[in-house]
């Protein structure tokens, strides 16, 4: 039908580096941590198929990438609305820190 049926929405910001947590000029932060956390929000995803509704015809997904406006891109992308659901209800996934690097996500 080409409406929206679902809208995932993963904000990657840059931190601002944490003197204390500079080693040798690059930022630390236990991998293990790392991947736990990241784990955390993969186990939260695939746990969403319990509220989110099934989806019975076929789709696809469009990836929105929202850039400086001063960034170089691949000349194949276009511009889109951001295909906000009216109405939806959103869920909240963890966020997780490389300490370079914050994810916050959403389901709507």
């Amino acid at each position: 039908t080409g409406s929206t049926l679902e809208r995932w929405s993963f904000n990657i910001e840059q931190e601002e580096i944490d003197k204390e947590n500079l080693q040798d000029g690059v930022v630390v932060k236990d991998r293990k941590q790392i991947s736990k956390e990241i784990q955390s929000v993969i186990r939260q995803i695939t746990s969403s198929v319990t509220f989110l509704p099934l989806l019975d015809e076929p789709c696809h997904f469009d990836l929105l990438v929202y850039t400086d406006k001063h960034a170089d891109v691949p000349q194949s992308w276009e511009e889109s609305d951001p295909k906000y659901i009216v109405n939806a209800q959103e869920v909240r996934l963890r966020s997780f820190s490389t300490r370079v690097h914050k994810v916050d996500g959403m389901v709507a």
